[in-house]
């Protein structure tokens, strides 16, 4: 008993380190320009780049998403988002998301369990969420937190940690661009 006792401490004390280590957050930023609007950047049409990494750094997906934003009746940010990945996979999902007090944001999508939160500040949003993500034929819940940086002329990007039980299974970056009609 005292060994698993032993083995559970170092277990949650590694967990906790891993964790536990993040101190940046979005009001760091507060100052940073040019200064993010999601609803300002995303009505309309955006294309999106992306590559998912393994923990261990290696390429295991390409992918481009097209993105049209619109406004709904409520003021709500609709982003209908079509992925295409290099492997000829398809796969759709459309958010809701909707502005609360102070930077802070709400969003839905069918695939997201529970509710997304973002705190955008300045340049930058942060947006956390855990999502049913289809893998090999199983569905896994897997959480992200996206960190997005809107740079000089108009490129968004993002980097996201994926990760499941509090371990980190990889990382997603994506590059977003507004596509002029």
């Amino acid at each position: 008993m005292f060994r698993a006792l032993r083995r559970f401490a170092a277990v949650f004390a590694t967990l906790s380190i891993v964790t536990g280590c993040t101190t940046m957050s979005p009001q760091d930023f507060a100052s940073t320009t040019p200064a993010l609007s999601l609803e300002e950047y995303f009505v309309g049409k955006t294309k999106a780049y992306g590559l998912f990494h393994d923990r261990f750094g290696t390429l295991q997906r390409r992918f481009t998403v097209d993105i049209t934003g619109t406004l709904n009746n409520e003021g709500a940010l609709v982003l209908d988002e079509r992925f295409s990945y290099a492997d000829g996979e398809t796969q759709q999902r459309v958010w809701t998301i909707r502005k609360a007090d102070d930077g802070l944001y709400e969003g839905r999508a069918d695939d997201v369990v529970g509710t997304a939160r973002g705190e955008l500040a300045g340049a930058v949003l942060r947006w956390t969420y855990d999502l049913d993500l289809p893998i090999s034929g199983r569905t896994w819940q897997v959480a992200f937190d996206d960190w997005m940086i809107l740079m000089d002329d108009g490129i968004l990007m993002n980097k996201a940690t994926v990760s499941k039980w509090g371990l980190k299974i990889g990382e997603v970056t994506l590059v977003f661009r507004q596509v002029k009609e």
